[in-house]
């Protein structure tokens, strides 16, 4: 799949991506690449496949869900060095909310 160097900007832009000048034709191909085979394998018929989770016949050992004591609000914020109205305080990222 033929891609454009702004649509590899747009992209790394979005993925918060630092790319080099001088690396941006080179991940441009390698993306092609990915696509390209991307397009190869949704060409594969799949329609009288299984799905599985593994290839090789491996059995998840599961554990019963049981209810267990848990930590209590206080003891979870015992160490926190922000506890905002038993909750952990986190920095704002975003303009607009509040503290």
């Amino acid at each position: 799949m033929a891609l454009s160097e702004e649509q590899v900007k747009h992209v790394a832009r979005l993925a918060r991506l630092r790319l080099e000048t001088g690396d941006i034709a080179q991940v441009t191909r390698d993306l092609g690449r990915v696509l390209d085979y991307m397009t190869q394998l949704n060409a594969v018929d799949t329609e009288n496949v299984e799905p599985t989770m593994h290839v090789i016949g491996l059995a998840m050992p599961l554990r019963e869900d049981r209810v267990k004591p848990s930590l209590t609000a206080e003891a979870a914020l015992k160490n926190a060095p922000d506890p905002r109205d038993n909750m952990f305080g986190v920095p704002r990222i975003m303009d607009g909310g509040d503290s």
